[in-house]
């Protein structure tokens, strides 16, 4: 009996150490955003920033211009670079990417930060747009 309350507190102990180093060395919560660091050298990051746009332009062509709830952009774009992004663990990794990018044509004018959130799941090999805006910046 000594021996397995003995045993007991030994697995609790470790258990609660293990959790408290956990903590102390992650910044994010359990399914909070985390910052993706090195954004600019980052080939997936800036993949996904050009999969939002490329996305935004095709729906944009199928609505026949109209803005939608998910993407109230009216204009074509060609993407410059992702300038911050973050991830969250939920039913796959949502992507919140600050997008630079600019109108193509002729009243298209200078880079613009968009916002766009992208949703991967590499196990089925799928990526969706779930939203893509302007950025308050």
């Amino acid at each position: 009996m000594a021996r397995t309350v003995a045993t007991s507190l030994f697995l609790l102990s470790f258990f609660l150490a293990v959790v408290a180093t956990a903590t102390a060395h992650d910044t994010a919560a359990v399914g909070g955003r985390r910052d993706i660091k090195d954004v600019g050298s980052n080939k997936e990051v800036q993949s996904l920033g050009k999969f939002a746009v490329a996305e935004h332009n095709r729906r944009l062509r199928r609505s026949g211009g109209v803005a939608t709830a998910g993407d109230p952009v009216t204009v074509q774009l060609a993407f410059t670079a992702v300038a911050a992004a973050q991830e969250q663990v939920v039913s796959g990794v949502a992507c919140y990417l600050k997008v630079i990018a600019r109108g193509r044509g002729g009243g298209g004018g200078g880079d613009r930060p968009f916002d766009a959130v992208v949703v991967v799941k590499a196990w089925i090999k799928s990526k969706e747009l779930v939203s893509f805006a302007p950025s308050p910046k």
